[in-house]
């Protein structure tokens, strides 16, 4: 009776404990709406941060096609604005006269993207105005030239020419005047007794003729460099001065006194041979022979020509041959004499000053 009495007591205070405690726990246990509020606030989070990563996904991918639009739009403007080159040439300074030459100054007007190099065919300038323009140094009235340049891209190449020629006024040359005398080179004068002998290097020599009848021709040649530089001479004025031999200027002259002696260019060359007394030569001048002749003096305008075109061929010298145009066949000697070292050539020319 007593132990079901225990069993009792400890029973109702057990139930009692389960009591208490359960209580305990409801006071620290959720409530239902709390729990709800908590995954809900859970979930929003949970979405917020989904979006928030959506959006910044999203933004980082429109930045990226905005970036590849950009760059596309560049490279298809950059594309459109390649344009291949033109160039047009124009003379920006007009023939200039300096120091004996005439120059151009010529600029090439140029268009392209990329923007175009240019090259030229010349330039006197040497670069000195920028790679666009260019200078063309002209040196004579007769000069032209044609002057090119290229202008080159990546788009390709163009070309212009402009033809240029000599537009400043022709300087007048300063037109100097000269002169002087020219002696006979004796070693290179002499005579010969026609198909007899010759006498080359005689210091003094005849015209006429010997007591065999045969003719006596004297030759002359002046060294015509020796004046100085002929070159582009021009020859106003020439003249010859022969006094005759002093102290017999003629021997005997009945056949002198109805003759001529005849002067004429005759180029022998650096010898004097008997061949040399053939017939020959270009006449430039004829004297009437008198007893009383006392030299050979004479001009004309036939000397003139042929001194200048032995110096236009540019001729070391200058030659004449003596003769009689007749004789008689007297067996007398008949002849006029002078020494070699005694006959002048005169000259007088003008030139341009170089």
């Amino acid at each position: 009776m007593k132990k079901n009495k225990l069993y009792i007591i400890i029973a109702v205070l057990t139930i009692i404990c389960l009591f208490s405690f359960s209580a305990l726990c409801s006071d620290w246990k959720a409530t239902p709406e709390e729990e709800v509020d908590v995954e809900e606030e859970a979930a929003e989070e949970e979405a917020t941060e989904e979006e928030a990563e959506e959006e910044e996904a999203a933004e980082e991918e429109a930045a990226e096609e905005e970036a590849e639009e950009e760059e596309e739009a560049e490279e298809e403007e950059e594309e459109e604005d390649k344009i291949a080159p033109t160039i047009s040439l124009e003379i920006y300074q007009d023939a200039t006269p300096t120091d004996g030459i005439c120059y151009y100054r010529v600029q090439a007007n140029v268009t392209g993207n990329p923007s175009p190099s240019v090259s030229w065919n010349k330039d006197d300038s040497g670069g000195a105005w920028g790679s666009r323009k260019a200078q063309v140094n002209l040196y004579d009235p007769s000069e032209t030239y044609t002057l090119i340049a290229t202008a080159t891209n990546s788009e390709g190449t163009a070309t212009d020419s402009i033809e240029l020629s000599w537009g400043c006024a022709i300087p007048e040359p300063e037109i100097l005047e000269d002169g002087g005398d020219i002696t006979a080179n004796t070693a290179l004068s002499g005579w010969i007794r026609v198909t007899e002998s010759a006498y080359p290097g005689s210091s003094i020599v005849y015209v006429g003729d010997s007591n065999t009848n045969k003719e006596c021709k004297a030759y002359l040649s002046f060294d015509i460099d020796h004046i100085g530089d002929l070159t582009n001479a021009t020859v106003t004025d020439a003249y010859l001065v022969i006094p005759l031999h002093p102290g017999e200027p003629v021997h005997n002259h009945p056949e002198l006194a109805a003759s001529l002696v005849v002067i004429k260019v005759y180029d022998y060359g650096s010898s004097l041979d008997l061949g040399d007394g053939a017939l020959g030569g270009t006449e430039v001048k004829t004297i009437g022979t008198t007893d009383s002749l006392t030299d050979f003096n004479f001009s004309s305008n036939k000397l003139k020509e042929e001194l200048q075109k032995a110096i236009d061929i540019d001729k070391n010298w200058f030659q004449l041959k003596f003769g009689l145009n007749g004789k008689t066949n007297d067996g007398i000697a008949d002849y006029y004499k002078f020494y070699t070292n005694t006959a002048k050539l005169h000259i007088e020319y003008q030139y341009e000053e170089s």
